[in-house]
């Protein structure tokens, strides 16, 4: 059985290696950005992506449009998409743009290690749910 692929986006070089290699330690295979444009780029390019770690606030294209595009794309739009961020104002708000964007869960930075694999896991269940019923 293949890794699963992850696409992590984060703009921060430190918080994208931390959890590269949380997420590595479990057993995933990580595609990274920096950038919403580099993002939305490798999840077109590097198919398949079993899930999808973005960041709000990111250069060139934040969180939301990006996943607004790949939610539009027949061929991205089932890829499960997991938004993060560290910002207490955009938390509050978080559930109501996830609904708006497509996006199907978020986690506030920083964020357990246990935590982020438990929705991460439930995420990409279910999808294989969906795909397979």
């Amino acid at each position: 059985m293949s890794k699963r692929r992850v696409l992590l986006v984060e703009d921060e070089a430190h918080v994208l290696k931390v959890t590269k290699l949380r997420l590595e330690h479990e057993g995933y295979e990580v595609l990274d950005a920096a950038d919403g444009e580099r993002a939305v780029e490798r999840a077109n390019a590097e198919l398949p992506i079993h899930l999808i770690l973005l960041d709000i606030k990111l250069p060139r294209l934040d969180g939301y449009e990006v996943c607004r595009r790949l939610k539009a794309k027949s061929s991205t739009s089932h890829i499960p998409i997991l938004l993060f961020t560290a910002s207490e104002a955009q938390a509050a708000r978080l559930t109501d743009q996830c609904i708006e964007v497509g996006a199907n869960d978020w986690i506030k930075k920083p964020f357990r290690t246990k935590e982020l694999m438990d929705k991460i896991h439930r995420l990409i269940a279910e999808e294989e749910g969906h795909s397979h019923g």
